[in-house]
């Protein structure tokens, strides 16, 4: 009779220790293992853990899964990370056969590793690991319940083993019903939730709003999101501190004390609360008095007495905490019950050995997805395999360039720490390790914290190896963040985050509990392009020479300036460990004393300075004191600055910056401001200011620097200034946004003689390109996605061709500013005309979806930002208009001679500018066709089709235009009469004659197909 297992049965075996017997009862049964061996054979290896080989399973879709056993005698085995490449040699004996995957118990007799290991074959791919840990009663193990439910169901095959492994998939899950949690809050209080209309999220009044919280933070919405966002982050923090153990010893101890609370009514403000301040936030000996203070229930403490003093932060009371904050009963029911559900893995989770579970980057993820207003912002979440070759490339790049190591050992280091050390001379290896201790690594746009948290695990993992036995994983964690990762974002909620992800990184790793460092000082909330008040340059408040003195200007002796900048220093150096409540706020109260004493010594205006009184220096969106705050990294002698600079930067138009003043400022202040260039151009440009001159500079940003106009001075300063030396071309998609990103590294140093190595979306090399190739075009634009083959089309295009420009030029459509207003679908009167938008533009077609504009420019100019253009630029005899937006950056272009208006989605030929010879027709036929679409696509790859990009298309003329003419006439009556069929065969017409006018030969024309 065959074996059935129900939900029932698996949580017994997941929450039991493991039992071999068992196990090979469970494979045969439930895997369908029908080749085991009858008894386990013994792996040979130098390892203290004893491995054994059981047989093996063939999946439904003929893959090969070995099974494995390991004894682990050393460490937990919830922490056991052996080095998969080693690990998977053990795999390998004729005897045995080869196997495309394995499925691995790793047990240590109170807990046990179930791991799925795949793409074990050859070198060429890393094998991966993918994880669940078992052997707690305590545990109801929901997710792997549901997954084996899954494979029972499904049936075993290695894509559904897969998925039954799978941690994205859990992240997904988790994040989507977090941000169902967030916004049941939400709504309570302020009546609206955010719902998904299509694409987008749109704010929806659902309800009333609660009186009592909206009076509480005085009808500030976005303090009531900023407080719930911070309440359940706290509690989120809990849920991997009761992961440890550290709740009361109990892993469901939040939905226990829930479900056990007297005051579930009022249970923010009566039970969480005296948590957070009067218990993680206070000292042992402290807490009775505090409670007594607030009138907290004293009978808590003795249940709470053993959860420990966090110090940090984290868990101070804030402004915002003071209102009175009152949520039903129901919604903190729901929120533990949904908490409950998941396993909380306190370890980050390498891309290649990951445990199925929430690990503490989700936290990242929650960020940078849960807030509306974020992508806005120009902020997006990385994914990890990303953030690692970030990562580790900044990293070996810093090693080669300050150490002696040679380049192909740094490589294999740093890539593989235990299979690498050996390469590395003895003689050699104290000063690596004293490298890696003084690197200095910042994220000027820190986010959630993903990349100086990479950074920390690679420098964590390189310094283990190269110590051996010698090491506190706890302790180097704090040092590493405590001289090494500096980081600044302007919005406080990011800050809030990044600190949570350190924390919890010393937590992992903590076998008892012990205060954590205060990150006040590390990472910071302050707008980091700017460091600079009302004009006054704020970089050298901590050792400017001049300052005023009964009315007269005296100099600052060189002793008097180091001694600033030593006490500024020294006081921030022991407020990072410092857990005394009492002192820390004296330390903070001296650091203030010593910045304002300085503001007073530096004879600014009146005025400024009283202005500059009332900002929080530490804290605020308007400036960042780089040169005060982070002193230590610019005081370095001949090391002025960062060694590594990392992240990723914020995408955003200028011209969508909303305060003119500081369009200004930044205009004035970087060199890449031109036309509609973005913030991120000046996040680079500030990088590399920020960096020491061997620094390094990592950053992921949009492709679209590498060739358009609006970037021309920015590849400038890259390529004339400073040495780019990878390029890595990504896929779209990753930011789920019409952006397609790219990887840059570039050095300080500027290097003549230097190559770009290029890699695809793989990290695999494809091409490389000379800087002198580069420095040879006018405007320094740099290809990076075309072969040899397809840049020898380009200049057989481009050969006795002229840019558009010289033929037409284009602007785009009418920006009304109030598109409610001026756009409506009635008739009303003559000032109304048909009006098209730029998805109602296809190739040779005109669909008009019932609009009209009612064309008042007049009225239009009253709002600032409108482009609403003039009659006679929309009433003329024939124009060309593209869509200026178009995910699949294809060119489409139609013809219209019928005094058409169109909005700013799309570009507009300029009739007064036509040379009056070209006939539009032709150009028409020329932009659409595929010659075209392949040069323009290939060189922009850009979703918006911009002015210069547009008008620096090659345009060939011929003698005799009217048979050109006469196929584009017909094109344009399929199109009219929607008859798509016959138009495709016309289109292809139409290609045949355009590849003959710009002499393209059967090998050139069969590429450019294949790539359309």
């Amino acid at each position: 009779m065959a074996t059935i297992y129900t939900s029932d049965s698996l949580r017994n075996i997941f929450q039991s220790s493991f039992n071999l017997a068992q196990w090979y009862s469970f494979s045969q049964h439930f895997f369908n293992a029908s080749e085991l061996k009858e008894k386990p054979e013994r792996i040979i290896e130098n390892t203290s853990d004893e491995g054994y080989y059981l047989g093996n399973i063939n999946t439904t879709d003929s893959y090969r899964i070995g099974l494995f056993h390991y004894n682990i005698r050393q460490g937990s085995v919830a922490n056991k990370r052996v080095g998969l490449r080693n690990l998977v040699k053990s795999f390998i004996n004729p005897t045995w056969g080869e196997f495309d995957a394995a499925l691995v118990v790793f047990d240590s007799g109170d807990h046990w590793r179930l791991s799925f290991i795949c793409d074990i074959k050859g070198e060429a791919t890393s094998p991966k690991r993918y994880t669940y840990v078992f052997g707690s009663d305590d545990l109801l193990y929901r997710t792997p319940i549901e997954r084996f439910n899954f494979l029972k169901k499904k049936g075993i095959s290695f894509e559904n083993l897969r998925t039954a492994f799978s941690v994205e998939a859990l992240s997904d899950e988790f994040f989507d019903k977090y941000r169902e949690q967030y916004a049941d809050f939400i709504q309570y209080a302020t009546g609206k939730r955010f719902v998904k209309v299509g694409s987008k999220w749109e704010e929806k009044v659902l309800g009333e709003p609660n009186t009592a919280l909206m009076q509480a933070f005085n009808h500030n919405e976005k303090k009531i999101r900023d407080y719930v966002k911070k309440m359940m982050g706290r509690i989120t923090f809990l849920h991997f501190l009761q992961r440890k153990g550290w709740m009361c010893e109990d892993l469901n101890y939040m939905q226990n004390m829930f479900e056990n609370s007297p005051y579930k009514n009022d249970y923010l403000d009566s039970v969480l609360e005296p948590l957070f301040f009067g218990i993680l936030n206070t000292k042992p000996a402290e807490r009775e008095a505090l409670f007594a203070d607030y009138d907290w229930d004293k009978s808590l403490l003795n249940e709470w007495k053993d959860i420990p003093y966090l110090n940090g932060g984290l868990f101070e009371r804030d402004e915002e905490d003071e209102p009175e904050s009152r949520f039903p009963a129901d919604y903190f029911k729901r929120l533990f019950q949904f908490f409950s559900e998941y396993n909380f893995t306190i370890d980050e989770n390498d891309p290649n050995d990951a445990e199925v579970g929430v690990d503490p980057e989700m936290l990242g993820k929650i960020f940078e997805n849960l807030l509306e207003d974020n992508k806005d912002k120009g902020a997006f979440y990385t994914p990890k395999e990303i953030v690692r070759y970030m990562c580790q490339e900044s990293l070996i790049a810093y090693l080669e360039t300050n150490t002696s190591v040679a380049k192909d050992k740094i490589r294999k280091f740093v890539l593989s720490p235990e299979d690498g050390v050996a390469d590395i001379p003895d003689n050699k290896k104290p000063k690596l390790l004293t490298t890696l201790e003084e690197v200095k690594i910042c994220d000027p746009a820190i986010g959630s914290g993903a990349f100086p948290m990479g950074l920390l695990n690679e420098l964590l993992h390189c310094r283990e190896v190269l110590s051996g036995e010698r090491y506190d994983r706890a302790e180097i964690k704090k040092s590493i963040i405590q001289n090494n990762i500096y980081g600044v974002d302007i919005e406080k909620g990011a800050v809030d985050i990044a600190r949570l992800r350190f924390w919890l990184s010393i937590v992992v790793d903590e076998e008892t509990p012990s205060p954590l460092p205060n990150l006040d000082y590390k990472i910071m909330q302050g707008n980091s392009l700017i460091e600079s008040f009302m004009g006054v340059d704020l970089s050298k408040l901590t050792y400017e020479k001049e300052y005023k003195k009964d009315k007269g200007e005296i100099l600052l002796f060189d002793d008097e300036k180091n001694r600033l900048q030593k006490t500024v220093s020294h006081l921030l150096s022991s407020y990072y460990s410092c857990s005394d409540h009492g002192r820390k706020v004296k330390l903070q109260q001296d650091i203030s004393d010593t910045i304002n004493k300085q503001l007073e010594a530096q004879a600014y205006d009146p005025v400024i300075l009283g202005k500059l009184k009332t900002i929080n220096l530490a804290e605020n969106k308007k400036f960042f004191l780089w040169h005060t705050w982070f002193s230590d990294v610019f005081s370095r002698p001949s090391k002025e600055g960062f060694d590594i600079v990392i992240g990723n930067p914020p995408y955003v138009n200028f011209a969508n910056i909303k305060s003119a003043e500081y369009r200004t400022v930044l205009k004035e202040k970087f060199y890449s401001t031109k036309n509609k260039c973005d913030l991120y151009a000046f996040f680079i440009e500030f990088g590399f200011d920020i960096l020491n001159r061997n620094g390094i500079i990592t950053y992921i940003v949009p492709h679209t620097w590498k060739a358009t106009d609006s970037f021309s001075k920015l590849r400038e300063i890259m390529f004339t200034q400073h040495s780019v030396k990878q390029i890595v071309n990504l896929d779209m998609g990753i930011f789920d946004a019409i952006v397609q990103p790219l990887i840059m590294l570039a050095t300080y140093n500027f290097d003549e003689h230097s190559d770009i190595n290029i890699f695809n979306s793989n990290f695999s090399l494809t091409s490389n390109v000379n800087i002198k190739e580069i420095l040879a075009s006018p405007v320094y634009v740099i290809d990076t996605t075309s072969s040899l083959l397809e840049k020898s089309i380009f200049k057989k295009i481009e050969e006795g061709s002229k840019p558009l420009s010289d033929f037409i030029k284009f602007s785009r459509g009418i920006k009304t500013s109030d598109d409610k207003r001026f756009i409506t679908k009635e008739l009303n009167n003559s000032d109304c005309k048909k009006v098209y938008r730029g998805r109602n533009l296809k190739a040779y077609q005109l669909n008009w979806n019932g609009e009209y504009i009612w064309y008042r420019p007049d009225l239009m100019r009253q709002k600032v930002g409108c482009v609403p253009h003039t009659k006679e630029f929309f009433d003329v005899p024939e124009k060309l208009v593209t869509q200026r937006v178009n995910s699949s950056r294809q060119l489409l272009v139609a013809y219209d001679d019928q005094q058409n208006y169109f909005l700013d989605t799309t570009n507009v030929s300029n009739y007064s500018t036509w040379d009056g010879r070209t006939p539009l027709k032709y150009l028409c036929g020329l932009l659409n066709s595929k010659v075209i679409n392949f040069w323009y696509c290939k060189k922009y790859l850009m979703p918006t089709i911009g002015g210069y990009e547009l008008h620096s298309i090659p345009i060939k003329t011929v003698a005799d235009y009217t048979p050109f003419i006469t196929l584009i006439n017909e094109a344009i009556l399929l199109a009219q009469q929607n008859n798509y069929k016959v138009l495709n065969l016309k289109m292809s017409e139409i290609d045949k004659v355009v590849y003959s006018i710009y002499g393209l030969t059967d090998a050139e024309i069969k590429i450019i197909e294949q790539s359309i």
